[in-house]
């Protein structure tokens, strides 16, 4: 059974244990975790499988607008449709003038599931990455 709930102070280690796993050189630090959680101008969700944490997002408010912060899936489930499932979500759930959130040019993936979601990439953000680029997609009811 998939349920996609509010994350509580309790979760915080499991999404930081999964911050890690998915991003070994640049993961967010624990107390981030729970000062996002707190503040009420963050909304942080988890995917939950059968009990198991498959993943997680975090939207910051930015006026009537939203910016995605984090929106990941655990490795082992991509590419299972969990990712399109968890932003149909988002979409459906959320008010919102416009979403935004910036992408690696190298995540193909993401960029394709953000498209085929009605998202348009606005513009190439030069070095976002350190070296690499990223690109500002915008999804606009």
């Amino acid at each position: 059974m998939m349920k996609i709930t509010p994350v509580n102070n309790s979760d915080g280690l499991l999404l930081f244990l999964l911050e890690q796993e998915n991003y070994p050189q640049h993961y967010y630090k624990y107390r981030n975790f729970i000062q996002m959680i707190n503040d009420s101008n963050y909304l942080v969700y988890k995917l939950v499988v059968n009990n198991n944490l498959f993943g997680y997002f975090i939207l910051m408010h930015s006026g009537d607008d939203l910016e995605i912060i984090k929106f990941t899936i655990k490795k082992c489930y991509h590419q299972q449709g969990w990712g399109q499932k968890m932003l149909i979500y988002l979409l459906q759930n959320f008010s919102f003038n416009k979403i935004f959130l910036e992408v690696n040019e190298h995540n193909l993936a993401a960029q394709k599931l953000y498209l085929n979601h009605g998202f348009q990439i606005m513009r190439k953000i030069p070095q976002y990455y350190g070296n690499e680029n990223g690109y500002l997609m915008v999804y606009d009811k």
